[in-house]
């Protein structure tokens, strides 16, 4: 994966049912700490997906670490209704899925974004973020947040809001702060912690797409 947001269209609140889909975490932290830093990325590439094996893989690799790796014995990956709608981005290694994430349209957040001043209608929400625990590093997950950045601005976004821990808040930041994008943690919102995603911490963040200087996305 390269970063990991889960959302909850049907669990969440609009009308969704009980669990978020909105909801982000990062397979690459264990225990604090870094796995896999120096996995080779050369070969992989970044796409917006339309083609179904690759988007099964997707969803078939997201329910698995989500189950393994959240502790969601239920959560069900297969697509949804925030899929169909929004855009889905896939790190692709020759003709395997190794990471994805999706680029939502519309948000349960409007309020919350409304009370930072911000545009509900200019925002997306990054959501589902999840790599192959085998290529998991460092610099793919900073070459893939780069590439969710440039696909969102190109959709015409000026925000991506992002619901996860704190833990992996700060280190989103980091990887923005690494591409010169302008990135906030902003508000714990437990009411949010609903459904499979109960128990679960999440802080409301914001990539700020257009208030920064040019990325610079490794090669």
């Amino acid at each position: 994966m390269s970063f990991i947001l889960h959302s909850c269209f049907k669990r969440i609140i609009f009308f969704w049912p009980s669990s978020c889909n909105c909801y982000n975490y990062n397979p690459t932290i264990r225990g604090g700490c870094f796995v896999n830093q120096e996995v080779v990325t050369l070969s992989i590439t970044f796409e917006l997906c339309r083609e179904s094996m690759l988007l099964e893989q997707y969803y078939d690799l997201r329910e698995k670490c989500f189950r393994k790796e959240l502790g969601l014995p239920d959560f069900d990956g297969g697509e949804d209704e925030r899929d169909l709608q929004g855009e889905i981005v896939i790190a692709r290694q020759g003709g395997r899925c190794v990471g994805g994430a999706r680029i939502a349209n519309g948000s349960p957040l409007d309020g919350q974004l409304r009370d930072l001043a911000l545009n509900p209608g200019a925002s997306c929400m990054w959501e589902r973020f999840v790599i192959d625990p085998a290529l998991r590093s460092l610099q793919l997950i900073r070459d893939f947040v780069g590439h969710l950045i440039e696909y969102s601005r190109k959709a015409g976004y000026q925000y991506a809001a992002i619901l996860s821990s704190l833990r992996n808040a700060r280190f989103y930041r980091q990887c923005h702060s690494a591409l010169k994008v302008d990135f906030k943690i902003h508000d714990h919102v437990p009411d949010f912690s609903k459904g499979a995603f109960s128990g679960l911490e999440h802080y409301l963040s914001v990539s700020y797409l257009l208030g920064s200087q040019k990325m610079r996305i490794a090669a």
